[in-house]
């Protein structure tokens, strides 16, 4: 994923177009920023980090990757960790082993900066089942005229506040794009059999689809919440895009998720 500043291009086309009088724009590069990114789920895996940097409007397919950072994991017991790096921007903690209800604190120390993340990772929630039927409507953009409405069944953990993410594959390719994000919380259904209805992909027959059901806490929830109001130029939103929120201090972008997770697939009949 890479971030770029928002710059007023659409602000500036309008200019130019409405005045006779040519306007000399000055579009001096912005001052780099560090991009972290960085995804530890339930169970062990290897824990990876992503570090980079915002590029050029001159040269956004140009970006630079971070590859003399010092990185370090601090447990729910403030163990230090340190991960290694790979190469091309990425670092690593093999076999790492996270748990429920932890909380965990990573550090990124790069270019004389500090900069310092937390997140906790909430109850795992199994999903329960799939189902299916005729969505009976318009489909999202890139739908590929499917179809067919799938739904994902879980019962929501009571008494606390539950954010939820649904990463969908349709016949092994994820979908990413901005219109596939699904996110939700449990306000109006805490505690409740949830049956959600992800029409952000809609399918064919004979399609498989693998659902994961990802819960986060409030502060990776906001992340994504924001990311998806500015890749998509949500216009409700009454403001000005900007960069998403991040959860790290210092000023870098990018995010420290911990993901309690659930998997099941489904093919379309």
């Amino acid at each position: 994923m890479k971030f770029i500043q928002i710059l007023f291009s659409f602000s500036l086309l309008f200019t130019l177009f409405s005045c006779q009088k040519v306007i000399n724009v000055n579009l001096n590069d912005a001052k780099p920023q560090y991009v972290i990114e960085a995804s530890m789920y339930e169970g062990t895996h290897d824990f990876k980090v992503k570090i980079t940097q915002t590029t050029s409007y001159f040269e956004p397919q140009s970006v630079p990757l971070v590859n003399d950072a010092v990185v370090t994991l601090y447990d729910n017991n403030l163990n230090a960790l340190p991960l290694t790096a790979t190469g091309n921007g990425w670092y690593e903690l093999p076999n790492f082993t996270a748990l429920n209800f932890n909380t965990y604190q990573l550090q990124v120390a790069v270019g004389g900066k500090l900069f310092k993340a937390q997140a906790t990772m909430p109850a795992h929630t199994n999903i329960d089942s799939l189902s299916y039927q005729p969505f009976g409507g318009f489909g999202p953009p890139g739908s590929q005229d499917g179809d067919q409405l799938v739904k994902v069944h879980f019962i929501d953990s009571g008494g606390v506040k539950n954010y939820y993410r649904v990463l969908i594959t349709r016949n092994d390719t994820l979908q990413a794009k901005p219109g596939n994000y699904y996110l939700f919380d449990d306000q109006l259904r805490d505690g409740l059999q949830i049956d959600a209805p992800l029409f952000t992909t809609l399918f064919n027959k004979n399609d498989k689809a693998d659902i994961q059901l990802l819960g986060m806490d409030e502060s990776v929830y906001d992340y994504f919440n924001t990311l998806s109001e500015v890749i998509t130029g949500d216009a409700n939103t009454g403001a000005a895009p900007a960069n998403p929120n991040s959860n790290f201090s210092g000023g870098a972008l990018g995010y420290f998720a911990v993901y309690s997770s659930s998997s099941m697939s489904i093919v379309i009949q």
